[in-house]
């Protein structure tokens, strides 16, 4: 087994403040008001126990009886307002479980007697009026502004007016809502046009110039409705699906990033020979980066990326022999071998026949041969293009293969400690990396990460200029391999600061790629994907401002098509729609069957 040596490096980062890279004040909570909730499946505890604010529940008076109803021909026997609200309301105030709640009574039948009825009402539930937590607000049919100081103070209104705002009591009024259709055709989908939006924008700020909050009814019930509405500045956004609302609501801010200053990008500059036969091959996998991973993050950065610049691209299918969504191990192995197998495979086609990798190929044709990644070496991207194994877990049985491999060196994170690492690696010093007279691992600390949070977006990139450097001393071709891992862990996690952070270093990583290849003019650069992760989609932002706003379909990955962009020397060889196997195929082409 061939003995590898360990290399800490110790990477110049350049850092960033905070500052630069935010996503809006966490402290904002939208309120949602659920409303006709008495229609609800489940009335009062849908809304409630997905955290609506206000809760809208609809009366009608009828022989003395307060009916939870929007007409006298929906009542039904025995749904009244106590039996499907107060009482409730009482139980949770007994248990010291009610929080803070407004509930919305509209009135429907007529006004002054069925608020007289439901003050009638009201009066038997003294914990509810002394608990602070419950805040009644009368609607649809109200008295008259004059009389709303005659009700008790446990009471207060929903106004329905802008014109007399300077005349009533604003001491007696708990919110101020209109109807939404006065004012927009608006269905809910894209946006407003600029003058209704102005028109909208001019009312919300007029209600709260006098210190109330606001509520519009009749709006359209979309994400994007939600989403329009709470960055106009709505207090009370009206749905009668709080539990989807809710999540939406309170998801938006984290995922809704702003990068206040962008990176530096860099230009390729196209000089090299198209037709000529490239000397040297980098193959770049963004694990996880689907086309909207690098639309998100070229909208941060103010709408520039050095991935960008690239003009040959092509689509890339990812599926796996065994499923239509593939995971990495067998991404990388299609990617790596030329040929499809199961998921959790390394190296081996589905009934575990060895497979060989580039990596091997260009080994045996004199290539040197390297890999470069933000996770652990034996992480499944990576093992794909030295290992074989049937189970990607198999993390003794992938370091084996290392031990035994054709690679001249590798960068990559300590995973752990262990006697298999601890009997094939030498530690050395920075200085010592200056060819390859050796096999190197160059192995970085023992996180599988660093933080870009606290270290800034050139990591990676650092990485790809110190590697480039010692192989552009070789006489001979290489074959290099790099990947930015973690842009896949943000899918996962649904997290787009991480997604877009880990994107943008990559980028950077490209750049020295791109840059290196400008210098040599032999170099093709390939920049691709094993897989899409967490169904990312763009639902709104500002360019120029860079802030983009996102929704996720899932936690895992997906069988979308990823996006491949080449450059150098061949590069057109990579246009068009293909399996991920062709990649392996088409570099297979370009270096051994040209010769």
């Amino acid at each position: 087994m061939r003995v590898f040596t360990i290399l800490f490096l110790a990477m110049s980062l350049c850092v960033w403040s905070q500052h630069q890279h935010t996503r809006k004040p966490k402290e904002i909570a939208y309120k949602v008001h659920s409303h006709n909730d008495y229609q609800q499946e489940f009335p009062f505890w849908n809304a409630y126990i997905n955290g609506a604010a206000s809760i809208e529940v609809d009366i009608f008076l009828k022989k003395n009886n307060l009916y939870v109803a929007h007409g006298e021909r929906e009542i039904v026997e025995g749904n009244t307002l106590e039996k499907l609200y107060l009482d409730t309301l009482q139980r949770l105030t007994t248990s010291n479980n009610l929080r803070e709640l407004q509930l919305l009574v509209d009135i429907k039948s007529e006004a002054y007697t069925t608020l007289d009825k439901l003050i009638e009402v009201l009066e038997d539930y003294t914990d509810l009026q002394g608990s602070g937590k419950i805040r009644f607000v009368i609607s649809g049919n109200r008295p008259e502004p004059r009389d709303y100081t005659n009700y008790p103070d446990f009471v207060q209104f929903d106004h329905q007016d802008l014109s007399n705002l300077d005349e009533i009591p604003l001491e007696k009024i708990a919110l101020i809502s209109l109807d939404f259709r006065k004012y927009s055709v608006w269905n809910g989908l894209g946006r407003l046009v600029q003058p209704e939006w102005e028109t909208v924008k001019r009312i919300i700020g007029k209600v709260h110039s006098f210190n109330k909050p606001f509520r519009f009814w009749a709006t359209s019930d979309t994400k994007t409705a939600w989403a329009r509405l709470a960055d106009l500045g709505v207090d009370y956004i009206n749905t009668d699906r709080p539990e989807r609302a809710i999540p939406f609501l309170n998801q938006m801010e984290r995922n809704t990033y702003r990068q206040k200053t962008p990176i530096s990008t860099y230009l390729p500059e196209y000089g090299y020979p198209k037709a000529a036969k490239p000397k040297n091959v980098i193959l770049m996998i963004g694990d996880g980066n689907g086309l909207a991973q690098i639309a998100a993050s070229m909208i941060a950065n103010h709408g520039k990326l050095t991935i960008s610049g690239i003009k040959d691209i092509g689509l890339v299918k990812t599926a796996a022999y065994d499923d239509l969504v593939t995971d990495s191990a067998a991404g990388g192995t299609a990617m790596a071998t030329g040929f499809k197998t199961d998921n959790r495979a390394i190296g081996v086609s589905p009934n575990g026949e060895r497979l060989q990798s580039s990596v091997e190929l260009t080994s045996e044709k004199g290539f040197n041969t390297a890999i470069i990644t933000t996770d652990v070496i034996y992480g499944a991207t990576p093992a794909a293009f030295y290992a074989h194994q049937s189970e990607r877990d198999n993390r003794r049985g992938i370091l084996e293969d290392l031990g035994e491999s054709e690679l001249d060196f590798f960068i990559a994170k300590e995973g752990a400690k262990e006697n298999t690492i601890q009997e094939n690696f030498k530690i050395i010093e920075p200085r010592q990396f200056n060819d390859l007279e050796q096999p190197v691992a160059i192995y970085l600390g023992e996180n599988k990460t660093l933080s870009l949070q606290e270290n800034g977006y050139d990591a990676l990139a650092k990485n790809v200029k110190s590697a480039l450097k010692v192989l552009d001393k070789e006489k001979e071709p290489f074959f290099l391999v790099i990947e930015g891992a973690k842009i896949d862990s943000g899918g996962h996690e649904n997290d787009i600061m991480k997604i877009i952070r880990e994107m943008l270093d990559f980028d950077c990583a490209i750049a020295e790629a791109l840059r290196f290849a400008d210098a040599s003019k032999n170099t093709l650069v390939i920049v691709t994907a094993d897989h899409e992760t967490s169904g990312l989609g763009i639902v709104g932002g500002d360019i120029q401002s860079g802030i983009v706003q996102v929704d996720f379909l899932t936690v895992d990955h997906t069988g979308i098509p990823v996006p491949l962009f080449a450059y150098g020397p061949k590069a057109a060889s990579f246009g068009g729609v293909y399996e991920n196997t062709e990649i392996f195929r088409k570099i297979e082409h370009i270096l051994v069957q040209e010769e």
